[in-house]
């Protein structure tokens, strides 16, 4: 069986869990950057998501997207994320 993209018999239920809060958080970094382009306080954790998700399918849009973000933003503020807050 495939969701997303994804063979559901490479995780267990616990990692599958995982897995879609890495997705969501994903989609609200992404959201809320297209609505204002702000980026969230924890950017470094959702580059991390990213990369997990990226992990079990590379062509993941979402991911793509995100990565695609993270360095347009890393690049005009000096390949770090902008201070927060």
């Amino acid at each position: 069986m495939q969701i997303i993209g994804l063979d559901l018999k490479q995780f267990s239920a616990g990692a599958l869990m995982g897995h879609y809060e890495d997705f969501k958080r994903l989609l609200a970094a992404i959201e809320a950057y297209r609505a204002d382009a702000s980026i969230p306080v924890d950017a470094e954790q959702i580059d991390a998501a990213c990369a997990r998700i990226l992990t079990h399918d590379p062509f993941d849009e979402t991911a793509i997207e995100w990565k695609r973000i993270a360095e347009l933003v890393k690049e005009l503020n000096g390949g770090e994320w902008p201070a927060s807050g």
